[in-house]
């Protein structure tokens, strides 16, 4: 059995240091206990150390046992074939309360619609509800504000194809710029590339942030730079002289807030129903079968969710960006536009 971390960290020491400690020796043990809860006694007490301050593993009455949510094949099999069918129902509902963004540049639309509306927004709705655990963010530690779930590397897995709603946020001073997709070509890839030593990883840092800022403000054509355009064109914010990103600012969410806003309710009502149906599907899990609450492990649920919809959400032309071929899509936003601060915070 094979074993594939996801990190969630607001953190990125925290994210570095679960990357490193999580080598093929300690999934292999992590991989044990998914099996059959294990003896204390069997496992290194290091380990188990690690491990549980990971909140990875619990320890309790001399055995070990799983404190996450560990996704197995079987586990894996009956979640696609309980949440397929509902994401693309939930797909056509968007595609029939999103007809705003019908003529929205593709980049608004992914961001505003999925990142926003269906991703955080879902989340958000969750969070006020009490639904889901958001204990993680507040951990402190070693690995301090950082969560990690584990899938099994199977055939049934890698049929669900990359997540295309993930992202990753790099705030400037004024603007800040969000990488959506599963992996490709950004400036912050490029830069961090260049120097792996500690003094090239503070220049490559402070030079990411610089860059939110020049990039924003020159895609919005507020600078005209070829030296900066040029090498905007090498991190994808262009293709061949066409623009392939967007600043949302003010002026955007006064157009489209609305539109937003219905998103995010069609998705926090169409779940809300199914909530029963998911929080059962949790408990029959590996993880569930071993004391793991439906809470804790939400969040790794709705990955799956988010990568059926946004298959979904591709085939029936919601959206229509690039991300499904060149695997990254960069949006830069206001760092001042409440609604979008409300939701990524």
């Amino acid at each position: 059995m094979k074993l594939k971390p996801i990190i969630a960290s607001y953190s990125g020491e925290s994210y570095a240091r679960m990357k490193q400690y999580l080598d093929d020796p300690v999934l292999d043990v992590i991989a044990r206990v998914a099996r059959s809860p294990q003896p204390s006694a069997e496992i290194p007490r290091q380990v188990i150390a690690e491990l549980v301050e990971m909140h990875v593993l619990v320890e309790q009455d001399g055995l070990v046992r799983l404190n996450t949510a560990v996704f197995l094949k079987d586990d894996i099999e009956d979640i696609l074939s309980t949440v397929a069918p509902l994401a693309q129902e939930f797909a056509r509902r968007i595609l029939e309360c999103g007809v705003a963004f019908r003529h929205a540049p593709a980049e608004v639309t992914v961001f505003l619609a999925g990142i926003l509306g269906v991703v955080q927004g879902m989340g958000w709705h969750m969070s006020q509800k009490g639904i889901g655990s958001a204990e993680w963010k507040e951990y402190a530690g070693k690995y301090a504000r950082s969560k990690v779930d584990f899938d099994e590397l199977c055939d049934i897995y890698e049929t669900i194809g990359p997540d295309y709603l993930n992202k990753t946020v790099l705030p400037g001073e004024r603007y800040t710029a969000v990488f959506i997709g599963p992996g490709g070509i950004n400036f912050q890839s490029l830069n961090d590339a260049a120097g792996i030593t500690d003094v090239s990883k503070i220049y490559a840092g402070n030079l990411n942030r610089y860059l939110v800022d020049a990039y924003a403000e020159l895609v919005s054509g507020k600078i005209q730079s070829e030296a900066l355009y040029a090498a905007a064109e090498a991190a994808h914010l262009y293709q061949q002289g066409k623009l392939r990103s967007a600043v949302i600012t003010q002026v955007t969410l006064q157009e489209y807030g609305d539109a937003v806003r219905t998103v995010m309710e069609a998705a926090a009502s169409y779940w809300d129903g199914k909530l029963v149906i998911l929080d059962e599907l949790l408990r029959s899990t590996t993880s569930g079968r071993q004391g793991v609450s439906p809470g804790n492990m939400m969040m790794h649920l709705w990955r799956y969710v988010r990568k059926v919809t946004a298959r979904a959400l591709y085939e029936n032309g919601f959206f229509t960006d690039s991300i499904p071929q060149d695997g990254c899509l960069t949006v830069f936003y206001e760092n001042d536009v409440e609604l979008i601060r409300q939701l990524l915070l």
